[in-house]
């Protein structure tokens, strides 16, 4: 495990037993999926419940033993600190699968208490999960990010809706469409319709504005999103800006370039992207020793997501190999890097975002230029192209904020902190100051003044 998720875990873990063993009533549940119509409006909610309520010390680091480190520091000095306590909701909802057809997914609500409303409501799309156990409103203590990044936000006085994607969580869609912009879309889409719901229920004033926002999968996701939403539910949903962060919109040459030169976790996200286009567009194979190698072809269609953390810690180097070249089949490879109309490289390209269209409301784009895992090139690629097609959009990279003592294999998941915390405080908050003169921040600052880190990790 990345010590840097480690310190964080470990922390937040201290945070939510402490808020968590406050009395919390829950909401009364739902009706659940199996009783209900087999269609209902996108959006419904099959059951409500609040989880857990975050107060301002605990999200500051006060009074929970030890430190957040390197979150902590950077959410207090370029975040702010926070204004409000932040509930937490646990919602299943009514979507759609690849078909269209009625599909369950579950999502985190989450609400500001004590800072004043109406509440933006921000769309989220979370990064790569490959363990099916792991949901926003229960972190297993390993992939806390999301809970927390969020819990931060509403602290700060905006909703958010952050959903698990379809076949993840409470999700009973057999599998999750891994990097398919339209289920990535229709999950974000449906989680903000649901969080709508659950707000009159809940007697929460949203002010009808909507930001999208994400990390890494979810920086495609919150693009993709707002691509649909502009093209078809324009007039449903008032979409004031996005932020994708170290997100891969230009996914061609982002899988071909992960060939040529292999990041981290290669084979998995190989494997996962691959099995998933097959089972959404059927075309990929029909024998998965034509993609895979033995032995690996016997388990890889139905491998990912996991189940669970231990069967995740069975991924590297057993499970699957350390090296893509010894996972992928050299006829399959060959095929894949020099014909553009093989149905895998066809498939991707449908879910290409520089694709020819041009947002409306601008785009931040966020990132760090020593990424490893999400080059910084896509973020460089989606600015150059949507500013050529007139649209107002803006690029930052976050690299000279992160601290020289985290190494390269954290460098990743210490970009998600630094962008996420910037686009709240340096957009969001920026906006919400200009409200009066109607002024929208045309580019986040060059520096943010003196930044101090930890000397080491724990």
């Amino acid at each position: 495990m990345h010590r840097l998720k480690l310190v964080l875990a470990v922390a937040w873990a201290v945070a939510v037993v402490a808020c968590s063993s406050k009395s919390i009533a829950p909401l009364p549940p739902g009706p659940s999926f199996e009783n209900v119509a087999p269609r209902l409006a996108r959006g419904t909610i099959f059951s409500l419940k609040r989880v857990a309520v975050f107060t301002k010390a605990q999200l500051s680091g006060k009074n929970v033993p030890g430190t957040l480190g390197y979150a902590e520091q950077v959410v207090t000095q370029l975040g702010g600190a926070p204004k409000c306590d932040a509930a937490l909701y646990s919602m299943t909802y009514e979507t759609i699968g690849i078909s269209g057809e009625p599909a369950l997914a579950s999502a985190a609500f989450f609400v500001p208490s004590g800072c004043k409303g109406p509440y933006l409501l921000i769309g989220y799309g979370q990064g790569t999960n490959v363990v099916k156990a792991q949901k926003i409103t229960e972190p297993t203590g390993r992939n806390i990010e999301p809970q927390l990044q969020s819990a931060i936000w509403a602290s700060h006085g905006y909703a958010m809706a952050a959903t698990d994607y379809l076949g993840l969580g409470y999700s009973t869609y057999p599998f999750e469409p891994y990097l398919v912009v339209t289920a990535e879309a229709s999950a974000v889409i449906d989680s903000m319709r649901a969080a709508r719901n659950a707000a009159k229920t809940l007697h929460v004033r949203l002010s009808g504005d909507v930001f999208l926002t994400g990390y890494s999968q979810g920086g495609q996701t919150s693009l993709g999103t707002q691509k649909i939403v502009e093209a078809q539910n324009a007039a449903e949903f008032h979409v004031i800006a996005s932020n994708p962060s170290s997100g891969p919109y230009a996914l061609s040459r982002t899988l071909l370039d992960g060939l040529r030169h292999p990041g981290q976790n290669a084979p998995v996200l190989a494997t996962f992207v691959l099995t998933a286009y097959n089972k959404t567009y059927a075309n990929v194979y029909t024998d998965p020793t034509a993609v895979f190698r033995q032995p690996y072809a016997k388990w890889a269609t139905n491998l990912l997501p996991v189940a669970d953390y231990a069967q995740a810690a069975q991924l590297a180097g057993k499970l699957l190999p350390t090296s893509v070249y010894e996972l992928l089949q050299p006829s399959f490879l060959k095929r894949f890097g020099s014909d553009a109309s093989s149905p895998a490289r066809r498939d991707i390209a449908a879910n290409d975002l520089l694709d020819g269209w041009t947002p409306k409301a601008p785009v931040y784009f966020c990132g760090g230029d020593r990424d490893p895992q999400v080059e910084f090139k896509n973020s460089e690629l989606a600015y150059a192209y949507f500013k050529a097609r007139g649209a107002t959009v803006n690029l930052f990279d976050v690299n000279p904020y992160v601290p020289k003592s985290i190494p390269l294999s954290q460098y990743h998941d210490a970009v998600l902190v630094l962008c996420h915390t910037l686009e709240r405080a340096k957009i969001l908050d920026a906006r919400t100051a200009a409200a009066r003169t109607g002024t929208w921040p045309t580019s986040l600052p060059g520096s943010f003044g003196p930044l101090t880190y930890p000397s080491s990790l724990p």
